[in-house]
């Protein structure tokens, strides 16, 4: 075990020596590169990261360059004290969507996906993304010094470039930061280039792990494994055969005891006889009485149960509205995003939806935003059933997002409840 553990640290620094010298090399050729601007970049009063712009000519236009093929490069310097993998691959594929237009290209969809699914933990402050652009050389992108993406073409690069510049950039500071229309601020620059620390390159180190070390690692694990299962079953075959010797003097015990309760029962059973005929009397008189309180208690469930039928034919028909009206959005399928959507609400006697809540925040917000608009027009053209009491009702409607799933199958219609 522990020569294995030699072999994988020794490979781990030579993929990292191998690692740093590519990047040395690469970054000779975009050395010469000027800064455009720089900002920090925040979603919901948060700060996420310090985004900064270097480009071969700062005078002009950063995307006008980009489509002059000339060099540029992106930075990220994250600030965030812990920035999630869920919500890192979220933000992106959504900023990636708004600021571009589909493109079938396999190779870019695979590149975005790479480039939006590589963390395998949360990302801290002080990490650092380099994405490149070099003429004949293509994008790369670079994590803590750590190769994540390498494409010939600038496509990659182009649509990462419109999250900060395209129509639906951050923000008009932003923007204006980005493209140097403001003088960039000396904090911010320090910030963008401190060095990550060595602790935190040699941490990242195991999310980029060949598959060869990976399968040795298992193997490792699987070992060991083994060892403690043979150990546990050789307890446990210890603690089976103690048990076994205290069940069958248990047994004995239990056999004596059942013994003297049969006894004490049949004693029991002849004085139970003797007021038992007093019993069935009483008993004849509360039945009767019963019987007349379960007629007005059957009256009073119809009545709820009919208030319960007309609520889930509301629900039914705000259902069957959705499941007709849905359409699977374009960028969803293109990034492969699926599952289900629960969102739960309440309505009042005006059709309004209060108090929405998305019980599947693990589903793209792509999907769950067209099922929420869906609803919302389902509740503004089903009508309420007239005879339903009371000034508000919660409801939770679901759907189901699968690339290979067929046309919905109509929802069962709410059976009506019998009179009693």
């Amino acid at each position: 075990m522990g020569a294995i553990s030699v072999i994988l640290s020794f490979s781990r620094i030579i993929y990292s020596f191998i690692l740093v010298f590519g990047i040395n090399l690469y970054s000779a050729q975009v050395f010469a590169l000027q800064l455009k601007g720089v900002a920090t970049y925040q979603e919901l009063g948060k700060d996420y990261y310090i985004a900064s712009l270097n480009v071969t000519d700062s005078s002009q236009d950063a995307l006008e360059l980009l489509a002059a093929d000339k060099g540029q490069q992106m930075k990220i310097k994250v600030i965030a004290k812990r920035w999630s993998s869920r919500k890192w691959k979220a933000q992106w594929q959504n900023n990636i969507a708004i600021n571009n237009v589909v493109d079938v290209d396999p190779n870019l969809a695979k590149a975005i996906v790479s480039f939006t699914e590589f963390p395998l933990d949360s990302l801290r402050a002080g990490d650092e993304l380099i994405i490149d652009y070099v003429p004949n050389i293509g994008t790369t992108i670079h994590f803590n010094n750590y190769l994540v993406v390498a494409t010939e073409d600038k496509k990659l690069y182009a649509y990462l470039l419109n999250t900060w510049l395209g129509k639906f950039s951050p923000n008009r500071i932003f923007r204006e930061k980005m493209t140097g229309i403001s003088i960039p601020e000396t904090d911010l620059l320090i910030m963008a280039n401190k060095s990550v620390s060595k602790n935190r390159i040699a941490e990242v180190s195991t999310w980029f792990v060949s598959e060869e070390e990976k399968r040795k690692a298992s193997r490792e694990k699987e070992l060991l494994a083994i060892e403690a299962k043979e150990k546990e079953r050789q307890k446990k075959l210890s603690v089976d055969l103690a048990l076994a010797k205290k069940l069958s003097e248990e047994k004995s015990k239990q056999e004596a005891l059942q013994l003297a309760q049969k006894k004490k029962s049949e004693s029991l059973k002849q004085q139970s006889k003797a007021s038992s005929l007093e019993k069935q009397q009483k008993k004849n008189r509360e039945l009767k009485k019963k019987q007349q309180q379960l007629a007005a208690k059957k009256q009073k469930q119809y009545a709820q149960s009919m208030q319960s039928y007309y609520q889930k034919m509301y629900l039914w028909q705000l259902q069957s509205k959705i499941n007709e009206s849905v359409i699977y959005p374009p960028w969803a399928k293109q990034f492969s995003h699926k599952g289900p959507v629960e969102l739960s609400f309440t309505t009042d006697r005006s059709s309004n939806m209060i108090n929405l809540i998305n019980n599947t925040p693990d589903t793209s917000n792509i999907l769950v935003q067209e099922v929420e608009r869906r609803l919302r027009l389902a509740l503004e053209s089903v009508p309420r059933p007239e005879p339903l009491r009371g000034d508000s009702w919660g409801f939770t409607v679901n759907y189901l997002f699968s690339p290979s799933a067929n046309e919905l199958e109509p929802l069962p219609e709410p059976k009506k409840p019998r009179k009693p």
